[in-house]
């Protein structure tokens, strides 16, 4: 998986001569659980992305282990248990952003292709929004993560700790250079 992850990001650099890609290296992503005994919630400053703004093409990428807890233990379960981050690294979307006009202040958006997640790779379509100020284009969306889909297993003892489905919010910010 890594070896992908890479060849998608050289990709990027090597079409950087043959169109405007815009990157972002603070991205936000948190993720939100509301099960009956806990609600669970983790944030991850630490993703990354590409945007091509003429060919709409975007890879977004999420180091799992980056994601932090309010609890050290839920933390610890989270990579070990659940997302088995020393096994599955990253999560990742690569595909198209439709929607995007240049220069529009705002715009409704729709990303479009493959998610990544502990090893399963699903088509997905989420709405979002895109912000154009200046010399930045910021991206937000806020959709949900069905765990089961990802091959991401619950045990039962868990089932009133931890929701089947999370609510996934993302923001990333390019600068144009």
């Amino acid at each position: 998986m890594k070896k992908i992850v890479l060849v998608l990001f050289f990709w990027f650099y090597a079409c950087e001569g043959h169109g405007q890609n815009i990157k972002s290296e603070t991205g936000y992503v948190k993720f939100f659980s509301s099960a009956l005994i806990e609600d669970i919630a983790a944030e991850n400053n630490e993703a990354s992305a590409y945007f091509n703004p003429e060919t709409k093409e975007a890879v977004f990428l999420i180091p799992i282990a980056g994601f932090e807890f309010e609890k050290s233990l839920m933390q610890e379960h989270f990579n070990e248990n659940y997302m088995e981050s020393d096994k599955f690294p990253e999560a990742y979307f690569k595909g198209i952003l439709s929607g995007f006009r240049a220069g529009q202040v705002e715009s409704q958006a729709i990303a479009e292709g493959e998610m990544t997640i502990h090893g399963v790779t699903k088509e997905i379509r989420v709405p979002g929004k895109i912000f154009h100020s200046g010399s930045s284009l910021r991206m937000e969306a806020i959709f949900n993560v069905v765990l089961e889909d990802y091959q991401i297993e619950i045990p039962k003892l868990m089932f009133q700790k931890i929701a089947e489905e999370v609510e996934v919010t993302v923001k990333f910010e390019f600068l144009y250079q």
